[in-house]
């Protein structure tokens, strides 16, 4: 019989059963090793608010602390969140694992700025430093 994939979806090498675990989007029991697991860290107070914590706060540099949460998802869940994509017969042959590149186009149209020197090349003459302060009166002669 043909398989659609390598490993039947699962993540199951050796082990006869794995437990179940709820699904964070419908609450069905997806098997531990198939289930989508996504680590998400978020801070306790949302970023339109973070402003106001920090002025309020006596402490300075207060570090706000996050939630911590593994989310499990089922399939569905996954590919209806756009968690995961369905890939096409030749992609799911890939084993590696491709983040997606964050920024996207925003830095493919971002302008250099000036060129600067280039390795072995001598560079802009360096800047003339400020002449020092005459003292003031009432400094203490060194």
């Amino acid at each position: 019989m043909t398989v659609k994939r390598r490993n039947h979806g699962r993540n199951r090498h050796g082990r006869n059963h794995t437990r179940l675990v709820n699904c964070d989007g419908c609450g069905s029991k997806p098997a531990k090793d198939k289930a989508i697991k996504r680590f998400t860290v978020r801070d306790v107070v949302d970023k339109s608010s973070k402003k106001d914590f920090d002025i309020a706060t006596a402490i300075q540099g207060y570090e706000v602390p996050k939630f911590y949460i593994k989310l499990h998802y089922c399939i569905s869940c996954a590919v209806h969140r756009k968690t995961v994509r369905p890939r096409s017969k030749k992609d799911r042959k890939k084993r590696e694992f491709a983040r997606p590149q964050r920024g996207g186009l925003r830095d493919k149209q971002r302008r250099p700025g000036p060129p600067g020197p280039q390795p072995g090349q001598a560079g802009p003459p360096p800047a003339q430093a400020a002449p020092a302060a005459p003292p003031r009166a009432f400094d203490a002669p060194a």
